[in-house]
């Protein structure tokens, strides 16, 4: 009697396929998800370049960085995350359009409760020495130029760390961009130091990292926090 040709895989065989496809998954995914997140932060890093000729371009011509920004998210032509980025884009368009954050949505913590932001940059702006109040022109400010600015994305970790309630560290933040450059903060206490190190994104603890993104230019403030501050806010 002849035996027919046994052209079927036993079910060794397919758990033996199944099990290699699932540890090539576990290797190619992660690697994936990495790069996805190493892209962004590319954007954004060029993204932040942008806004920052924009700004150096603005300066120029009204001998002042942006007048306005705060950490609302008001819709409106100036007011909110969009105040600064709406002045550099009209009446002069030192940007073509207002480029969005490619992280996406942010939160904050109030209350306990999270609180959403829209997916754009953030601009502080302010003077050396006076704070986000030297904003010139926006009611209720003393309409001093400002003289130094920062850009900033809440990075990776989807959280805005410039606001207080952190979940890493429940103490309340000293750093709100609306206060930039934050006068009251001591620049040469080793913990402020230390803030201002976890405050500032760093991908060698891995791609999706707590802090934000930034791009910094104008007057630089003296004291350690600054030096810190400028060297992550300058790659």
């Amino acid at each position: 009697m002849s035996r027919r040709n046994r052209s079927a895989f036993t079910l060794i065989e397919l758990l033996i396929v199944v099990a290699i496809i699932a540890i090539l998954a576990m290797i190619a995914v992660p690697n994936f998800l990495e790069a996805q997140t190493r892209a962004k932060v590319a954007r954004v890093n060029n993204d932040l370049r942008s806004l920052a000729v924009a700004e150096e371009a603005y300066q120029v011509d009204w001998n002042s960085y942006t007048h306005m920004n705060t950490g609302t998210d008001s819709p409106e032509a100036f007011r909110g995350r969009w105040a600064g980025l709406a002045e550099l884009t009209t009446p002069v368009a030192y940007l073509t359009s207002i480029p969005r954050d490619p992280f996406g949505t942010s939160y904050y913590l109030s209350g306990g409760v999270r609180t959403y932001h829209y997916a754009t940059y953030e601009i502080g702006t302010g003077a050396i020495g006076v704070g986000g109040s030297g904003r010139p022109y926006e009611t209720g400010y003393n309409g001093m130029p400002s003289d130094v600015f920062e850009a900033e994305s809440d990075g990776p970790d989807h959280f805005d760390d410039t606001i207080g309630n952190r979940p890493y560290d429940p103490s309340s933040c000293p750093f709100t961009t609306t206060l930039f450059p934050w006068p009251t903060v001591n620049a040469s206490d080793p913990a402020n130091v230390s803030k201002i190190c976890a405050l500032c994104y760093d991908p060698t603890n891995g791609t999706v990292s707590i802090g934000e993104i930034y791009r910094v230019g104008g007057l630089k403030p003296s004291g350690q926090m600054w030096d810190v501050f400028w060297m992550n806010g300058s790659k």
